[in-house]
């Protein structure tokens, strides 16, 4: 493990509220990022999907969607 190094002055750990923060004072930058390269296409194959008639054991510990239906 390498150690780490400061050289300069003190450092000052004390808190800098939102309100003091460059931004809120207009000497902040903000950027905005903007990708031009074009948008790809997702892809998967071979996802198993559920084909909702094949039962699973109920295990104990273990949630299903029927434990939480009509509880919203």
């Amino acid at each position: 493990m390498t150690g780490a190094s400061y050289e300069g002055g003190p450092l000052d750990g004390t808190v800098q509220y939102i309100g003091e923060a460059p931004h809120w004072q207009g000497d902040g930058e903000t950027v905005d990022v903007v990708d031009d390269e074009p948008t790809g296409e997702e892809t998967a194959e071979n996802v198993p999907v559920p084909d909702g008639g094949t039962e699973r054991p109920d295990v104990d510990g273990q949630s299903t969607w029927g434990d939480w239906e009509g509880s919203a």
